[in-house]
């Protein structure tokens, strides 16, 4: 999993926000059935909001580093240990893939 690499939703509509925060919209692929359907509005996008540090972690989500690379920039930049910032770091990653606000591209095994 740490040599994966974490890839920002294309498909997805962000915008930047004051105080360098990021906000995600994502197209909603779930409808709701009746009756439910009757009740409850759909919203066709759902929102994620990041805050300072979030956008940090999904700025680095880039394609291009791995998601050990992400958690030695985070480790560095808020004076974390490794083992911190994994912890905080990969929690965090796995809520904005259950959110669809990034996927994970797992690395070729070298043989």
């Amino acid at each position: 999993m740490m040599r994966a690499h974490a890839l920002q939703n294309r498909a997805a509509r962000v915008e930047r926000e004051p105080g360098e925060r990021v906000a995600v919209w994502v197209k909603q692929t779930r409808r709701l059935l009746p009756p439910l359907s009757w009740i409850v509005p759909f919203r066709r996008e759902r929102l994620t909001r990041l805050d300072r540090i979030g956008s940090r972690v999904w700025s680095l989500c880039d394609g291009r580093r791995t998601v050990e690379e992400v958690v030695d920039v985070i480790a560095e930049q808020y004076r974390l240990t490794f083992h911190e910032s994994r912890v905080a770091v990969t929690g965090y990653l796995k809520t904005l893939i259950q959110r669809g606000v990034l996927a994970i591209e797992m690395a070729e095994e070298q043989s």
